[in-house]
């Protein structure tokens, strides 16, 4: 999983180098996993097979609430990517790269969300096709709000703030209507 830091310096990359990011979520994330060990699991409720209630099933691929789910599919996502000439980051293993003669591609991966972004749209529209050919795939848009932050792209600057998460944060404890 990707940490807070290395999202905000991606974050300040794109700014600096006045490239959109944008955002893609996975449908059944962990679902895409598969696993390489055998795993059984006992029959689940309103699944329960009559004939035979004491069989087990074996699993092929990773379910949710599978201690090896999130391991297994962040393996087929990242062999997914660089078998797709992308680089692993050095120092984060979340943050993917693909360069190009002249452009640069920057794929960060958290949990079951990506953002990405690059000068060339072309790269990202390639990106996008060869995601959702693969997986199970929903394109956000351009990024807006993630882990907290809200992010506004505008051609003269990225501006972040944690507006809407300090407003969650006084109605939780009913803080609303106190002074500044």
């Amino acid at each position: 999983m990707a940490r807070l830091e290395a999202v905000r310096l991606l974050l300040a990359y794109a700014s600096l180098n006045r490239f959109k990011l944008y955002q893609m979520d996975f449908k059944s994330a962990f679902l895409n996993g598969y696993i390489d060990e055998e795993v059984y699991v006992s029959q689940p409720q309103g699944f329960e097979d009559h004939k035979h209630p004491n069989h087990v099933f074996k699993l092929k691929k990773a379910l949710y609430h599978l201690k090896q789910a999130p391991r297994q599919w962040y393996e087929r996502l990242s062999s997914f990517l660089l078998s797709h000439s992308y680089e692993r980051g050095k120092t984060d293993k979340t943050l993917f790269i693909k360069k190009t003669c002249f452009d640069i591609i920057l794929v960060q991966v958290y949990i079951d969300d990506i953002i990405f972004g690059s000068i060339n749209q072309y790269l990202c529209k390639q990106f996008v096709a060869a995601m959702q050919e693969e997986f199970e795939m929903s394109m956000m848009g351009e990024l807006n709000y993630f882990l907290g932050l809200q992010i506004k792209q505008l051609d003269h600057g990225t501006f972040l703030s944690q507006t809407k998460y300090c407003k969650e944060l006084l109605k939780k404890f009913n803080m609303e209507s106190c002074k500044v």
